[in-house]
C-alpha cells in the first residue's frame, strides 16, 4: 500500500516479483508458455512432470538458476473443468502443458493454448533433450548439436531445443571458459 489517504496504490515489490518477470522474459527467448524455478517446481510435489530446460542466469540477477518447463499433470485430475460439464475430459496421456489452466477453460481453450504432443513423442523428446543438455553443460558441444538437432526432427516446434541446438553451433568456437549456463543479456 503507497500514497496517502487520497491516493492509494497497491503493488507487488521484492525479490519473487522480479524473479518472476525475468523468468516471463525467458520464455521468449526458449519459446516456452511457462518457466518455473526449483523451489516452484519442488512445490508442485510431483503433481505435475516437468522437463529441466537448464541452468541460466537473467538480466539483473547474478545468481545461476535452474528453470524448468511444466509439461503435463501426473494426477488424475480431470483436465476439463468440473463447472464446465459440457466440456470433454481430455486424456493425459495425450495433453502437454496443462498446469496454468485457469478456471473455468473449456477442452477447446485449452486446445488452442497450448501445444498438444502424444506422450510417446513427448518421452522421446524429453530423453533426446537431456541427452543434449548433458553434452551442452559438459561443453561436448558438437555432441550437443547432434542431439538437439535429433530433438528438432522429433518435434520441431520444440523452441528449447532449438535455442540449445543455435547456442551449441555458436558456442563451438568459444570454448574457454564454458560453463554451460545459458545467459540472457536481455529482457
Amino acid at each position: 500500500n503507497f500514497g496517502c489517504e487520497y491516493r492509494i496504490n497497491y503493488t507487488v515489490l521484492g525479490d519473487g516479483v522480479n524473479l518472476a518477470s525475468r523468468l516471463e522474459a525467458a520464455n521468449k527467448h526458449f519459446g516456452t508458455v511457462v518457466l518455473v524455478s526449483e523451489p516452484t517446481r519442488t512445490n508442485s510435489r510431483s503433481a505435475i512432470a516437468f522437463r529441466y530446460i537448464g541452468t541460466i542466469t537473467v538480466p539483473g540477477k547474478a545468481e545461476v538458476l535452474a528453470v524448468y518447463e511444466p509439461l503435463y499433470r501426473t494426477s488424475a485430475v480431470p483436465v476439463a473443468c468440473p463447472s464446465s460439464p459440457s466440456s470433454p475430459n481430455l486424456p493425459l496421456e495425450d495433453v502437454r502443458a496443462l498446469t496454468y489452466i485457469l478456471e473455468p477453460a473449456t477442452a477447446e481453450e485449452i486446445l488452442n493454448a497450448w501445444r498438444i504432443i502424444p506422450k510417446a513423442v513427448l518421452d522421446e523428446l524429453t530423453a533426446i533433450y537431456e541427452e543434449g543438455l548433458r553434452k551442452f553443460v559438459a561443453g561436448e558441444l558438437a555432441a550437443a548439436e547432434q542431439a538437439f538437432t535429433r530433438a528438432c526432427e522429433v518435434a520441431p516446434g520444440d523452441g528449447p531445443s532449438k535455442v540449445l541446438l543455435r547456442l551449441s553451433r555458436e558456442g563451438q568456437d568459444r570454448r574457454e571458459g564454458w560453463d554451460g549456463v545459458i545467459r540472457f543479456e536481455h529482457k
